[in-house]
């Protein structure tokens, strides 16, 4: 059938680029989003004072819109926010987002124009619309979430304050405040940080200590040079790997093992893991989707004690405070958790949701962008990457050859058997269970060259292997060099080719 009304769920990045690439291709696109802006997480309601990003601008902008050289090298959440609205300006995209719109049911519509009709709520008020095909990209970072304490009520009702990070957007509130921050993943080490420059008191509680990088190894080395890189996937082991890579991680175990270990070395001496005890149990190599950029000063405010680290757990909130596990009580007036989201489609038609999601909360998708049995559904954003600005952009181009039917795919049952090798090697390589599955960190680039060599680029992938291209951090332009190289060999449009 020919596929026109196209739906996008989510106007964070992923669903930004892909807006951007189907509407470029002359196809009718609808956005959804739910909150008063774009951004996804970098949006300024859900953004926590502080924010940066992880990645340096010059590797975490779309491959045909460069940041502003006048950004940091860090970009703010503000300058991200100015960034995308730019992009979504410059592309026209913005006029194709319905703001505070949320999706609340996404069925199945049969008969000769088979579809899916898309529920949505606007000021209290449902509506229902059909579309050809459906893009979802609200992605891994939609949902916060909140563990369910006892004791809330009384703590909230003594002048106590819950937070997720998501909701701490204003540092003036945590001023002279006791602040008590849960998690140790990148926005509880922000907020904890913060808060030390900022509250009475900040205390950061955490169940296990993750590994950080910083932004300058031994304070001189850009990390862009040491984890941006292709050189630096190579030191994962990846099941498709080539000749070289096998290699390395066979006869070369003891060298992949010694590499590891020194960056370990590196990290223990620069922030003094051993005594200040957040030395982490498990290897670097195992825990990549946990490594965060830890931010400016935290570990110095560990060491001194202007942020005091207590590894251990909430067991419930008390009047005027916590109770730890360990039995320990703190006062504290505002509580915020810096733990993470979980990851759901909670609008999808239970048929649907239960083959892309199973019972222990795994995603599971073929090339993490479409399901065998779900059709004229796509999925952006749930492959969580070192680049996600890269990721979803290659992904969004793979998808709309999918539309236009210019994929040469393997048989339903070929993909859930690649499906199932690509879970099992993530349980058995790295230990990733519950949904973790989306996490691509460690081969970020070699799942987007993955999809683009499924676009036919083949052959020009070889020219970037090259030492510069090897070592170097990457360069996302040459991504959309080389897919106007294999648009200039196949011009087509949304008039004159069907859907898979």
């Amino acid at each position: 059938m020919e596929i026109k009304q196209i739906c996008v769920i989510g106007a964070g990045i992923s669903g930004l680029v892909t807006t951007k690439t189907f509407i470029e291709e002359g196809y009718d696109v609808t956005v959804f989003e739910k909150q008063k802006g774009l951004g996804g997480v970098w949006e300024k309601s859900r953004s926590y004072p502080g924010l940066t990003t992880q990645n340096t601008g010059d590797t975490f902008s779309f491959s045909d819109y460069p940041m502003p050289a006048s950004y940091p090298e860090w970009p703010t959440a503000e300058d991200m926010q100015n960034y995308l609205n730019s992009y979504a300006h410059n592309f026209g995209v913005l006029e194709r987002i319905r703001f505070q719109t949320e999706v609340t049911n996404v069925s199945r519509k049969t008969g000769e124009q088979p579809g899916w009709i898309v529920t949505i709520r606007v000021n209290e008020k449902e509506e229902k619309h059909e579309f050809d095909f459906v893009l979802v990209c609200n992605g891994i970072f939609s949902t916060p979430k909140l563990p369910s304490l006892p004791g809330k009520d009384e703590f909230v009702a003594s002048g106590g304050r819950v937070l997720h990070s998501t909701e701490f957007n204003n540092a003036s509130i945590i001023e002279g405040k006791r602040v008590v921050v849960v998690g140790f993943g990148k926005s509880a080490c922000d907020i904890a940080t913060v808060a030390a420059n900022t509250a009475k008191e900040s205390t950061l509680v955490f169940r296990q200590p993750l590994w950080k990088i910083p932004r300058f190894f031994l304070g001189l080395v850009n990390l862009k040079y040491i984890i941006l890189t292709r050189f630096s996937e190579a030191w994962f082991p990846y099941r498709q790997m080539g000749r070289l890579e096998r290699l390395l991680h066979t006869l070369g175990k003891p060298l992949v093992w010694a590499f590891w270990r020194s960056n370990e070395t590196v990290l223990r001496l620069q922030f003094g893991l051993d005594s200040c005890g957040m030395l982490p149990e498990q290897p670097m190599n195992q825990v990549n989707c946990k490594i965060t950029i830890a931010p400016p000063d935290f570990f110095k405010y560990v060491h001194s004690g202007k942020i005091q680290a207590i590894k251990t757990s909430i067991a419930k909130f008390i009047r005027g405070g916590v109770e730890l596990a360990n039995g320990q009580q703190l006062q504290a007036d505002i509580v915020i958790f810096g733990t993470g989201f979980r990851q759901e489609l909670p609008f999808l038609e239970e048929e649907y949701r239960r083959q892309v999601v199973d019972e222990d909360g795994n995603f599971s998708l073929y090339r993490y962008l479409i399901h065998p049995n779900i059709p004229q559904m796509g999925f952006v954003g749930y492959n969580s990457s070192s680049y996600s600005q890269l990721t979803s952009e290659v992904s969004a181009w793979w998808l709309l050859e999918y539309v236009k039917g210019n994929l040469l795919l393997p048989s339903p049952s070929a993909m859930y058997q690649e499906m199932a090798a690509d879970m099992d090697w993530m349980k058995t390589h790295y230990h990733r269970v519950v949904a973790k599955a989306t996490c691509i960190a460690e081969f970020s680039l070699r799942y987007t060259e993955q999809l683009m060599e499924d676009m036919g680029a083949n052959n020009q992938l070889g020219v970037w292997k090259g030492i510069s291209q090897i070592i170097m951090p990457v360069d996302s332009s040459l991504y959309n060099k080389l897919r106007q190289e294999l648009k200039s060999q196949r011009p087509r449009n949304v008039n004159d080719s069907p859907t898979n």
